[in-house]
């Protein structure tokens, strides 16, 4: 009996564990669901470099109040842009209403 038992949760686990897909970061410029996608012609401001340590740091410098997510969707789209890595890290969502103002695409939602 016991032998069963150890047959059926190794049986278990290893369902759990094929059944499992590894979900594809969100990439500037990359391909599926959650690709990050800048208007062509967007040139990266100096405070935006190196990419990597702004992407990391960027919500300490919103909690500073060095900006406002109202100023971010001047240049990012939120649904194409931030909201991809946010839905990808488990944070809120960047909702400013004035966005489908300069984001044509967020108008056909």
């Amino acid at each position: 009996m016991r032998k069963a038992s150890y047959l059926i949760i190794i049986i278990v686990v290893m369902t759990e564990l094929l059944a499992c897909q590894q979900v594809q970061k969100p990439e500037l410029k990359g391909e599926g669901p959650l690709a990050v996608t800048v208007v062509r012609g967007t040139t990266t401001p100096e405070y935006h470099a190196p990419a990597e340590t702004w992407r990391v740091s960027h919500g300490q410098a919103l909690n500073r109040g060095d900006f406002t997510q109202r100023e971010c969707v001047l240049c990012h789209n939120p649904e194409t842009g931030c909201n991809q890595c946010h839905k990808y890290v488990g944070t809120p969502r960047i909702s400013v209403p004035e966005a489908s103002l300069y984001w044509v695409s967020l108008n056909n939602k």
